[in-house]
């Protein structure tokens, strides 16, 4: 499958900071407590008013992260609240929904307050993210405590939990040792692999199955990347096709809004994009090898590694480009324990 443009995009979500009080060995935005970039509510307004051109109805759309919500502080969930708000000021029917670990839902009362404004706002659904990444930062019983509540404080279907039947298990997925939680993450990616980029291909990937580069299909990336009808924009209004972090499609601007940077957009002005599409990231193995990129000889956990390690590599010697951006995916922005202590 190959095309010279991009498929019409039918869903999208805003991505409004790199912040996340947890670091979760899944992450492929690469989120956590040392991500520094927000969207400001001018920023989505703008966003949505160009997916509102595209057609993209409301219940396509979505505001993730890193975690929405950040530290949980009243000051982080006004600014949550006024970028759900500015949907409808751009004359959205609202928003799909709004993810999060819930490691801000100490108490009902929060809870309750928080939810029912960003439904009154125009948020449809709380999406919960649960699973053994999330619990090893967030006590499952926040996770549980919202749930419950907003069961109760939102219409039905207003509430959906990632992998809920996970949190079931009494386990304290921070409390076992790292041998342990080795053990839950492999059983884990063997009932729910996961894409292996962003830090999943630092930290989960040796924990599967590799294969050498001979072995790894050399079909085209163009469904995923041209033609997944969903977009994600991040803070600075960099572009990834569905769920491709760090592949950017370009930036959006109020300059040059996200409609337009889509309908004008065409592979043949990106030559790195038009070989992934074309033919994966074995096409690019080329340039990156003569750019010192040396493959791993234990091979790799498919196609999505591979393309993850090429494209890191690429970026970290200072040869990215706007294609493979921002820089932030690729190399993570970390704090000291001190400043963690201090939050």
């Amino acid at each position: 499958m190959t095309t010279e443009t991009l498929e019409p995009i039918t869903a999208a979500g805003l991505l409004v900071t790199d912040f996340c009080p947890a670091r979760c060995r899944h992450c492929y935005v690469s989120a956590g407590p040392g991500g520094k970039r927000w969207m400001t509510a001018d920023a989505a307004r703008g966003h949505f008013s160009a997916l509102r051109r595209l057609g993209v109805p409301a219940d396509g759309i979505h505001i993730g992260g890193g975690e929405p919500f950040g530290r949980g502080t009243p000051a982080d969930f006004d600014r949550l609240l006024a970028i759900v708000r500015s949907a409808r000021e751009a004359g959205l029917d609202g928003v799909g929904y709004v993810e999060t670990g819930g490691t801000w839902a100490v108490s009902e009362a929060r809870v309750r307050e928080w939810l029912s404004a960003l439904a009154e706002a125009g948020m449809r659904q709380i999406a919960i993210s649960a699973d053994p990444y999330h619990q090893e930062f967030i006590p499952a019983e926040h996770v549980r405590l919202l749930y419950a509540v907003a069961r109760d404080a939102l219409p039905s279907g207003g509430v959906r939990a990632r992998r809920w039947r996970w949190l079931q298990s009494p386990q304290d997925v921070a409390a076992v040792p790292e041998s342990e939680k080795v053990i839950l993450f492999r059983t884990a990616l063997d009932r729910y692999p996961e894409r292996m980029t962003g830090r999943a291909a630092e930290e989960l990937a040796p924990l599967v199955g590799r294969v050498p580069i001979s072995e790894i299909p050399d079909d085209g990336c163009a469904k995923a990347l041209l033609a997944s009808g969903h977009v994600h924009v991040d803070p600075e209004g960099w572009v990834y096709p569905g769920t491709c972090a760090g592949i950017a499609l370009g930036r959006a601007t109020a300059e040059r809004p996200l409609d337009e940077l889509l309908c004008g957009w065409r592979v043949g002005d990106w030559p790195r994009i038009a070989l992934l599409a074309a033919g994966g990231p074995k096409r690019l193995l080329d340039e990156a090898e003569r750019g010192g990129f040396e493959a791993d000889p234990a091979g790799y956990a498919g196609k999505c590694h591979l393309c993850w390690s090429v494209r890191r590599h690429r970026v970290r010697s200072g040869a990215g480009g706007e294609d493979f951006a921002p820089e932030s995916v690729y190399v993570e922005m970390r704090v000291t324990k001190s400043k963690e202590n201090r939050r």
